[in-house]
């Protein structure tokens, strides 16, 4: 009797620990906002906490449900904590404390999940409506980067899924959506010269604000980074100040253009004279070599004297604007070659008439 009640006691212990479907396994989803810039600075530390043993990410992978298991994990998530794992910079300049809280968390996530389904969400696990809005070109792409980042990090093959985790729709301001659609055309316009690690980067971050669960102060945060970092990309090729003083009529003017790409770059510049004082000449596209700056000759021709200026800009072949427009001050000292011709003739004039005034006072003379 004694043993009948001890099975009977196993079997309802199994019933409770065993999923009523064997078949079909427990999901274990692993995401969470971005907490890190485009610079790699962390806005701030509370991931280490979620990681630690009694966090809500760390509980996922310490203590994870019983039995077969199918992971769902976001690359995005992997990729900031192993940042973590290096070693890491707050905004505020701090030095982060979770570096071993993330060693241990990358550690144990290997383990726990070694002969287990591992599906790739897309990386920053964001809404598929706005992506799908914003840049449906790219719907795609945040699927495939993700399943490329976690098979990297797991060394072996991640499964892709066949549509987005979230696809609700949820409030975006004005400047959320202008803060993406800038950093989208500064990555466009300067892909090229970009090396393809920090362009596959940078491409891959853009979509965090398309979180949903993102938290109101954090996507202000990373809503000005954005801002911050194409206004910064698209100044990576630039304009040296400067003026200049004209003493002739035609001349050749030293104007300085930076690239801070690692790529060489090929530009145009849009000369315009503010005023008629002043003609310029056509130049050829100038070819930047990275990380250099070049002289490039302005060809000039000065009508009369007095005070003008150039208004500069650089553009790339497909009329994308790099850096400020510049405007040079020019001082203008030269004499109108008609006005010289004039001068030159009074002048002769002036001594003919001096030679006939002394041939005639010594003619007076002779008398």
């Amino acid at each position: 009797m004694k043993k009948l009640i001890a099975l009977i006691t196993i079997f309802f212990s199994l019933l409770l620990v065993t999923p009523a479907n064997a078949s079909e396994p427990n999901l274990v989803i692993i995401t969470e906002p971005s907490h890190r810039q485009l610079d790699g600075k962390f806005i701030d530390d509370s991931l280490s906490d979620l990681i630690s043993y009694n966090g809500r990410l760390g509980q996922l992978v310490y203590a994870p449900p019983r039995g077969y298991r199918a992971w769902y994990i976001d690359a995005q998530l992997v990729d900031d904590i192993s940042a973590m794992a290096d070693g890491y910079k707050l905004v505020t300049g701090k030095d982060g404390v979770g570096k071993m809280e993330a060693q241990l968390w990358l550690a144990q996530l290997r383990n726990v999940t070694k002969g287990q389904s591992i599906y790739a969400l897309p990386y920053g696990n964001p809404s598929r409506y706005w992506v799908h809005t914003l840049s449906p070109h790219n719907v795609s792409y945040f699927l495939t980067v993700g399943v490329d980042r976690l098979s990297k990090f797991f060394k072996r093959p991640a499964l892709v899924m066949t549509d987005y985790f979230d696809t609700s729709y949820f409030h975006l301001t004005s400047s959320s959506i202008q803060a993406f659609k800038d950093a989208q055309s500064a990555i466009a316009a300067s892909a090229s010269y970009l090396d393809p690690k920090v362009l596959d980067n940078n491409n891959s971050r853009i979509a965090e604000l398309f979180n949903a669960n993102l938290s109101k102060v954090n996507r202000v945060v990373l809503e000005n980074d954005l801002e911050t970092f194409a206004n910064s990309l698209m100044h990576q090729i630039r304009l040296a100040p400067g003026r200049f003083t004209i003493s002739s009529t035609k001349q050749n003017l030293p104007i300085t253009v930076i690239n801070d790409f690692p790529g060489k770059a090929r530009v145009n510049l849009k000369i315009t004279a503010l005023n008629g004082k002043v003609l310029v000449g056509q130049i050829p596209p100038v070819d930047l070599a990275g990380n250099s700056k070049a002289q490039v000759l302005i060809p000039v021709q000065v009508l009369t004297s007095g005070s003008s200026s150039l208004s500069v800009s650089v553009y790339s072949g497909n009329s994308n604007y790099f850096g400020d427009e510049v405007i040079y001050p020019l001082t203008l000292r030269v004499i109108n070659p008609i006005a010289t011709w004039i001068t030159t003739g009074a002048a002769i004039i002036l001594f003919f008439s001096a030679v006939v005034q002394s041939l005639r006072r010594i003619r007076k003379r002779n008398k």
